[in-house]
């Protein structure tokens, strides 16, 4: 090997050593530790975006967590396509708290309420916990997210009226397919007839479409779908007229008869066909033939 060799390899393990050191010495001087989770890549527009924050004290001793001006002591670095993005509002309910040394805490936050992420693009987040002893702030590693939409396949608006004065307002529910990756999921979205307001988006689940979707809306002005989760296999969702998830029912096939929905003279919805299901239920065990033992008197097994 010859002297230019020695020198370029010399280098190089001195480049990696003296990098592991400041990476150790990073971290022992890091008094918070602050990780954020999000369960996925891909949104669709409107979609809740809920990040999972959970800060570490490592400072060796009790923090009082508290932010600059009164402001809480959580902050997020939201950015669409490189442009940093404001908050609609700083109100995040991170309100001055005692974190013990060695202890840590953990927070539920949806980006899409604080920040203005319904926009189609690219986002960065991460997020930053304010340190008071040395007036500075730590932050997570940044995590990247899509924000796509889907065409409504179905929609139907309905009259609803809230308040004192019984004020009454348009709105209107509808289903859109989200593909993620190999699977699909059908989301419903309630919004204003007319205006840009957006109540919610959210997902009811896999869907797969070999048959189209049932929806109807009842005369509570509840909204009812049926679609097929799996092979078989359906269920019927239930969306209140402000935008609440109020739960499912399973059915399965027959081989005479599928679950549909029909609704009534009086406005009220029903499943017709097929029989209902129990996803947790563990599937009957098929029966085994009996043994020779267990035959009746007089008869001989083969």
């Amino acid at each position: 090997m010859n002297l230019v060799s020695q020198s370029k390899h010399r280098y190089f393990f001195v480049s990696v050593f003296f990098t592991l050191i400041l990476f150790v010495t990073k971290e022992s001087n890091a008094q918070l530790i602050v990780n954020m989770n999000l369960p996925k890549t891909n949104y669709l527009s409107y979609e809740p975006m809920v990040a999972t924050v959970t800060v570490y004290n490592r400072a060796g001793n009790d923090v009082v967590l508290g932010g600059p001006k009164g402001r809480g002591w959580m902050s997020f670095d939201v950015y669409r396509d490189g442009q940093l993005l404001s908050p609609r509002s700083f109100d995040g309910g991170f309100e001055t708290m005692l974190l013990k040394a060695g202890r840590s805490v953990t927070k539920k936050v949806d980006i899409n309420r604080l920040y203005p992420v319904a926009d189609y693009g690219s986002y960065t987040i991460n997020a930053s916990v304010y340190f008071p002893p040395r007036r500075s702030y730590f932050s997570s590693k940044k995590r990247r997210v899509n924000v796509t939409d889907a065409r409504a396949f179905w929609k139907q608006s309905f009259g609803f009226s809230q308040g004192r004065n019984k004020l009454a307002s348009f709105r209107q529910f509808s289903l859109h397919e989200h593909r993620e990756s190999a699977n699909s999921a059908l989301y419903v979205r309630l919004r204003e007839t007319k205006g840009t307001k957006v109540y919610c988006t959210f997902s009811l689940g896999r869907f797969i479409n070999v048959r189209k979707p049932q929806a109807t809306i009842d005369a509570q002005n509840r909204l009812h779908v049926m679609h097929m989760i799996s092979p078989r296999i359906y269920s019927h969702a239930r969306v209140s007229p402000e935008g609440a998830f109020l739960g499912n029912e399973y059915f399965r096939e027959t081989t005479e008869t599928r679950p549909s929905l029909v609704i009534d003279a009086g406005g009220s919805v029903k499943v017709v066909g097929g029989i209902a299901y129990d996803p947790n239920k563990p599937p009957e065990a098929e029966k085994q033939p009996r043994s020779a033992s267990e035959l009746p008197p007089g008869l001989l097994s083969n």
